[in-house]
């Protein structure tokens, strides 16, 4: 196990022997008086890692404010931290750089931080961020009017109505004590644009988004946007090797890629039936008796796939994006109605823990989203971004997974590219690379799982049920992925096993 890394505030009685370690070697100098047994690590990024052990050190009485605060104690791209103290002198760390300033001192109902510092509370950041600024050099203590106006937004995305009321209750009174009654009216004036009882002339684009009922998910939107910046470097950001499947697919040897795509798809889902029950349920229509709603499902999916007008639509504009998923969820879940085929969720929905895009915000980030898509060119690339596009947002109450490989497969179908397929051996390597990727942000596991899966896609033989069945058998794709993980069987490529039908 690594061990913890320490830092040290030495005396003046400790001084030497500190010094003495450093010249030995076996510790490291970060700034005056603080010493460190990480000698590693680059000493900017150790003092971010310790910043509030050593902002609670060299200023005590430190309130993370203004910037800073809306920001969670967020640094500034030019390494800042806007504190209210009474420290006169700006406290300098290498790369950090501590800015105080004076101001009423902790009230009751501001908020404990780290390490026994304090930081405004949301109230009181709104009060102070109303104070015009200018940077003496680098980025201004208080948000721009833009930036505040994107705050109040995402509070009000994210506080149910009586809490945003008394939080703008609290901001006047907060007003009145500091002696800057003036900007109650500004408070009033953004609480009730956000809230739609005010028309106002909005600078920023989320705020006049709000007024149109379409603001988005702002932590989304940035997550969106560093996976497009991903995806446009990826041949320079490691993942030069991934292959680019661009065959065109063959209609014979495709006849029943669209079966198994629709099979593999609710699989992954949960609804699983045998090969044989899903040839009834989508050849024979025949449904399960037992299992009326869940045999729509795949046949719903299946002709979303074989429909030409739908397998390879994709949209022009945000507007038509939208719809297509609608549609398509429509289609797929139209024996469902508890889960309201073609709307949009009306409650938040979760994945244990981690909670997916707010109801009221789906159809905006949506739309934000597909403006980050449409500057991707790439198929692949496109494919990628938009199954986790849809897969993040999550905007149905159930079947959002079969919507989103749709919309994947979508880009590469109007590409004339071999759509992909995720069999069952793979469900575990692909939720988990889907999970990093939603919650650590690492996009190149995600585009290898998927990478793999299309090659294994574009090998494979569907030409018949028969021979499909053969390689799906011989490259484990049927696997329970579970137990796959338990035994070490891995998903294979058709052309790393050496045994073919014809030498049968």
């Amino acid at each position: 196990m690594k061990r913890r890394r320490q830092i040290f505030f030495g005396t003046d009685r400790e001084a030497a022997r500190f010094s003495r370690a450093v010249a030995a070697g076996s510790l490291v100098r970060l700034t005056r008086g603080v010493f460190s047994d990480d000698t590693d690590t680059p000493i900017e990024q150790q003092v971010r890692e310790h910043l509030w052990q050593l902002t609670a050190h060299f200023v005590p009485d430190a309130l993370v404010a203004d910037r800073s605060a809306a920001h969670y104690g967020r640094l500034t791209a030019d390494g800042l931290l806007f504190v209210v103290s009474n420290r006169r002198r700006d406290l300098v760390l290498p790369g950090v750089r501590v800015v105080p300033r004076d101001g009423p001192e902790r009230r009751k109902d501001d908020l404990p931080w780290f390490d026994g510092l304090s930081s405004t509370s949301p109230a009181r950041t709104l009060v102070d961020n109303l104070a015009p600024s200018r940077a003496r050099s680098g980025t201004a203590r208080t948000l721009s009017r833009s930036e505040l106006e994107e705050w109040v937004v995402a509070q009000a995305q994210n506080l149910p109505v009586e809490r945003l009321n008394r939080l703008r209750d609290q901001a006047k009174q907060i007003a009145v004590a500091f002696g800057v009654e003036e900007r109650i009216d500004e408070i009033d004036e953004l609480m009730g644009a956000v809230q739609g009882t005010r028309k106002v002339r909005a600078v920023s684009p989320l705020m006049q988004a709000r007024a149109a009922r379409l603001d988005w998910d702002t932590r989304r939107a940035a997550q969106f946007e560093a996976l497009a910046d991903d995806l446009m470097v990826r041949n320079a950001d490691g993942m030069g090797d991934l292959i680019d499947v661009t065959s065109t697919p063959d209609a014979t040897r495709m006849r029943e890629q669209p079966f198994f795509e629709a099979y593999f798809s609710n699989f992954i889902e949960g609804t699983e039936f045998t090969l044989d029950e899903a040839v009834r349920i989508v050849y024979d229509a025949e449904p399960l008796e037992s299992r009326p709603e869940d045999s729509h499902d795949v046949l719903g999916t299946y002709t979303c796939i074989v429909d030409p007008d739908d397998a390879g639509h994709v949209a022009n504009n945000a507007q038509e994006f939208v719809e297509l998923l609608r549609h398509r969820h429509h289609r797929i879940m139209a024996e469902r109605p508890s889960k309201h085929p073609g709307e949009f969720k009306r409650e938040a929905n979760r994945a244990g823990s981690y909670v997916f895009v707010q109801p009221d915000v789906v159809e905006g980030t949506l739309r934000r989203g597909f403006d980050v898509l449409a500057g991707l060119t790439d198929p692949f690339d496109r494919a990628v971004f938009a199954m986790f596009l849809v897969s993040e947002v999550h905007p149905f109450d159930d079947g959002n997974g079969r919507v989103a490989r749709l919309a994947m497969n979508a880009e590469l179908t109007s590409a004339g590219r071999i759509r992909i397929i995720v069999p069952t051996v793979f469900r575990t390597e692909y939720q988990t690379a889907l999970r990093q990727l939603s919650r650590e942000r690492r996009t190149e596991l995600f585009v290898r799982t998927l990478n793999t899966a299309w090659r294994w896609s574009a090998e494979m033989d569907f030409s018949d049920q028969q021979i499909a069945r053969y390689w799906l058998d011989l490259t484990n794709a049927m696997t329970d992925s579970t137990d796959a993980e338990r035994t070490g069987v891995r998903l294979l490529l058709p052309s790393d096993v050496a045994i073919s039908p014809a030498a049968t």
